[in-house]
């Protein structure tokens, strides 16, 4: 019985095994047709980068990456934890070209990575340096009318950068984000970030620093003539007469009120309260001014003849 047995399965062995294999063939394809594909972009990651050496040109954030699997499968996946990674060993060469790989522990079993793009990318790895480098303040637009930006001071005036060494050698300095003091009309203190155009270039301290923009009003001089001249404080008895009755006075006044200075806003005058007689007197000329921050800083004349006379008494017939 059991030598009929195996004569009968070993009966046309190459035709049965044929068979077999068929359908196995057979049975992969239809499970491929079931199979779905996911597209996903997933970030891209330097391994193996040896110490005290860093990426140094520009590789792409992320990867294209088709994943394959039964839909079943494909639910599973997290998109959160996908990584692709180029494992870079150390080399005799700085310069590789090496096969991206997505990193199968963060894959759902039964999912596989059927294309990647790119499926390579070039890497350099560069030795890190480290240096101070001088912060240069960026102004934005102009004071307002009437002052002036004198001077920018940045506290520290230095600060530590860090990166591939080609890339830290081309880096004379490093600068502020925009500062606009259009709105300035006094010295302000302020912190203002530092700008890196190479996210490859590191602050090894704090990423702001501290800047004290000076800002000073404007002041311009202006003439003004014919300011008359007031005698005060002279005795109800007394009248005196002035042949100079004008003084020609020389201003400094801030430039946002230059068209608002005029002849009314300067006093003249003539200090009369020490004159007791009649006579002839030198006199000092007084000059101030009636405006905010405006200065008389010059006049003529500076001092004025007067000639003092007793006030003349009118009779009144009744």
């Amino acid at each position: 019985m059991f030598v009929k047995l195996i004569k009968r399965i070993v009966h046309n062995w190459h035709i049965k095994l044929l068979s077999l294999a068929l359908a196995a063939i057979l049975w992969i394809y239809v499970d491929n047709l079931k199979a779905k594909e996911m597209f996903f972009s997933i970030p891209l990651e330097v391994k193996n980068v040896p110490a005290h050496h860093m990426v140094a040109n520009d590789l792409p954030a992320s990867v294209k990456v088709v994943l394959k699997g039964k839909e079943s499968s494909l639910a599973l996946v997290n998109e959160d934890i996908l990584k692709a990674y180029v494992d870079y060993e150390q080399r005799a060469r700085s310069r590789s070209r090496d096969i991206v790989r997505v990193d199968k522990n963060t894959l759902p079993r039964g999912v596989t990575a059927k294309e990647i793009n790119p499926a390579a990318v070039e890497v350099e790895i560069e030795i890190v340096k480290r240096k101070h480098v001088k912060v240069v303040p960026v102004i934005y637009a102009d004071a307002p009318f009437g002052y002036q930006l004198e001077d920018v001071e940045v506290e520290p005036k230095e600060i530590e950068i860090e990166g591939p060494v080609s890339l830290v050698d081309g880096v004379a300095s490093v600068y502020t984000e925009d500062i606009d003091v259009s709105g300035l009309t006094e010295t302000t203190i302020k912190d203002v970030k530092i700008t890196l155009h190479d996210d490859k270039i590191l602050l090894m301290s704090e990423d702001s620093v501290t800047i004290k923009a000076i800002v000073k009003e404007v002041y311009v001089v202006k003439r003004v003539e014919d300011v008359p001249i007031v005698m005060v404080n002279l005795r109800e008895n007394l009248r005196a007469l002035l042949p100079s009755s004008a003084v020609s006075a020389l201003v400094k006044v801030p430039k946002r009120l230059e068209k608002s200075l005029t002849r009314d806003m300067i006093v003249a005058t003539v200090e009369c309260k020490d004159i007791e007689s009649p006579g002839v007197f030198y006199l000092p000329v007084l000059v101030k001014t009636r405006m905010e921050n405006a200065t008389c800083i010059n006049f003529e004349p500076r001092t004025v003849e007067i000639t003092v006379e007793k006030q003349r008494v009118r009779k009144i017939n009744l």
